[in-house]
């Protein structure tokens, strides 16, 4: 009995140590710093490149960058004080994860709004059963659409706002051909594309 719970126990820590190492390699760190400048620190637990971008409120691209080496972190001063007063995103991607920074600017000086953290949801197909797993950092309203290859919604389900979404489609009777499952938690939509046979 005393080797079952052991068992059980190694079980659970690898299953929740790889949930933890999943959900929180990436860090961003943004501080207005001296003379006007920003003072930005990013860090990964493990070697990646950094890809780094700054959008204004309609989405236009100020700045785009990728990383050309892979590192554990990128430590860097921006002058955000020339940007023009209005509202921007200062948005880092590793892998799947994702941080972006709201910040506003006027006159010249910056205010730090919020910092939204997002993990691409896992999708698995196996034996016709599409299995989904979503962290809903913001958990914000969460709803899951599957479309024909004709655009038609054929599947719609909301998922509410938890933390820690799991959800399953069975394919099996559905006809041949391409489906497009689309996840949509507040701004963040993410598709998976699935083939009947």
């Amino acid at each position: 009995m005393k080797t079952r719970m052991t068992i059980l126990a190694l079980v659970l820590v690898g299953l929740f140590g790889t949930t933890a190492m999943a959900s929180g390699n990436l860090r961003v760190n943004i501080a207005p710093g001296n003379n006007e400048m920003a003072d930005v620190a990013i860090s990964n637990l493990k070697m990646s490149t950094f890809k780094i971008s700054v959008t204004d409120e309609y989405g236009d691209v100020i700045f785009n960058k990728e990383t050309k080496s892979p590192a554990i972190d990128y430590k860097r001063s921006y002058d955000f004080s020339r940007l023009e007063d209005g509202t921007y995103f200062f948005t880092v991607k590793v892998d799947n994860e994702t941080t972006e920074t709201k910040f506003d600017i006027e006159r010249g000086k910056m205010k730090i709004i919020e910092e939204k953290k997002s993990i691409d949801p896992v999708f698995l197909m196996d034996n016709k059963q599409l299995k989904l797993s979503y962290l809903n950092f913001g958990q914000e309203n969460t709803n899951l659409y599957v479309y024909d290859r004709n655009r038609n919604l054929v599947y719609e389900k909301d998922l509410k706002s938890g933390f820690v979404t799991h959800h399953g489609i069975d394919f099996s009777k559905a006809p041949r051909g391409n489906y497009e499952v689309v996840l949509s938690s507040g701004n963040d939509v993410h598709s998976y594309d699935v083939f009947i046979d």
